[in-house]
């Protein structure tokens, strides 16, 4: 039976701060998980008539999620897509697994972060039994990419509570793959804060390859508090619950954003993407360019806001959120903002939800290419320009099957042109 919504609500922020409670209180995390409690309690829980969570439901932690912590086994083999791997598996530190490159050092530990103010990041610094933090040394290169390998899994409904904080100090240069993957009815709760000081540069992968039965919702961080320069490229395929909350900080003139994204949402899949871009200092450039696909029952959602602090003159900001429909019954949300108070800059969004071109299908199907495989086609096709752009070539090698998958998840549904 569903649960009020503000009933709802409650009843996860009972079981979370219960389940905080429980976690062991000593160690370099106590400070932490201390302050996350103490917010926790005046926190209220998101439910339908929170408006950036119109269009998802928390009814899924409704079976139990949050009273167990999750135990489930690593598969093999792992994917391994860099020399330098670190493994954590249902939010633990696998040492065994794990290598760092050369100037990168790793701390167990995690710092309260004052804007973390989801109560899903809140309940995660509450709740963290493990945390890492990596440090890139001063005016150093890593050559090689680390990949971080993030795994959760159970056989019964669980979560676990992942934490990645990465510090780039003034001069470094880092390429980071951020890979999530798991199996069964598990809600991995994950925070990812990183930090890009002076002259330091990043190249950031979000690979989110989960099963289809599991569960993920997530806060990420950037915070350019030097003249800097982050290139991200989110790649995330749908779940029974997806929720990314994605949160930028241009603190200093100079500073540079570019997010790339493709998500795709197949049979009853949900993914909610919230992205919030401040530019709080003069000077700034940030552009945002994403793209989805829906087929079947699928539900996505992006809400893309772009906040120009009073102040913040010269200013450019772009965002771009285009969408395709695959199948009648699929459904995509899309909602640019921007929040201005300063004339002097430089702003422009825009957002499409279209479907498959019927004459292109056709045309496809005249030279005897089935009609599933034609959608397959044009699909990629509207994905590819982003798919190209991949600097990695570890990474787009690992893409190209991920998404040929994904948008063959189905064969033969809804043959009818969409």
């Amino acid at each position: 039976m569903s649960l009020p919504s503000k009933q709802q609500g409650l009843e996860l922020k009972t079981l979370a701060m219960e389940n905080a409670r429980r976690s062991e209180a000593g160690g370099a995390l106590a400070p932490l998980r201390g302050d996350s409690l103490i917010a926790l309690e005046a926190a209220v829980f998101p439910d339908r008539k929170t408006e950036q969570w119109k269009y998802t439901s928390l009814h899924p932690l409704t079976d139990g999620h949050l009273r167990t912590a999750a135990d489930g086994a690593l598969p093999e083999p792992l994917p391994n897509l860099a020399a330098h791997r670190l493994v954590m598996s249902n939010g633990r530190l696998q040492e065994a697994l794990s290598q760092l490159p050369e100037g990168v050092t790793l701390h167990r530990q995690a710092g309260q972060r004052d804007e973390l103010l989801t109560p899903f990041a809140l309940y995660n610094g509450a709740a963290l039994t493990d945390a890492i933090t990596l440090e890139v040394a001063a005016n150093t290169e890593v050559s090689a990419p680390l990949h971080l390998l993030l795994h959760a899994a159970s056989d019964a409904p669980a979560h676990c509570q992942t934490r990645v904080e990465v510090l780039l100090n003034p001069g470094s240069k880092l390429t980071l793959i951020e890979h999530y993957i798991g199996q069964g009815p598990v809600l991995n709760n994950a925070v990812t804060v990183i930090e890009a000081r002076d002259n330091a540069s990043l190249t950031h992968y979000r690979l989110q390859s989960e099963r289809e039965d599991t569960l993920h919702i997530s806060t990420l961080l950037f915070r350019q508090t030097g003249v800097s320069r982050i290139d991200s490229y989110q790649l995330m395929g749908g779940n029974r619950l997806r929720r990314n909350d994605v949160r930028a900080l241009l603190e200093k003139s100079g500073a540079e954003l570019n997010m790339q994204g493709v998500f795709v949402a197949r049979g009853q899949s949900h993914i909610d993407n919230q992205l919030c871009v401040e530019h709080r200092a003069p000077h700034c450039t940030s552009n945002q360019v994403f793209k989805g696909l829906a087929g079947e029952k699928g539900k996505a959602i992006l809400n893309g806001r772009i906040h120009i602090h009073e102040g913040a003159m010269g200013t450019l900001a772009e965002l771009s959120n285009k969408n395709l429909l695959l199948s009648p019954g699929a459904e995509i949300y899309t909602k640019p903002e921007l929040e201005i108070y300063n004339d002097d800059v430089k702003c422009a969004h825009g957002a499409t939800v279209g479907q498959l071109d019927a004459a292109q299908q056709f045309y496809l199907q005249s030279r005897g290419i089935a009609l599933a495989e034609a959608k397959r086609m044009l699909s990629l096709g509207f994905v590819n320009e982003l798919i190209l752009a991949l600097p990695d070539e570890s990474v787009a090698q690992w893409v190209q099957p991920w998404l040929a998958g994904e948008l063959s998840q189905y064969p033969g549904a809804n043959e009818e042109a969409a």
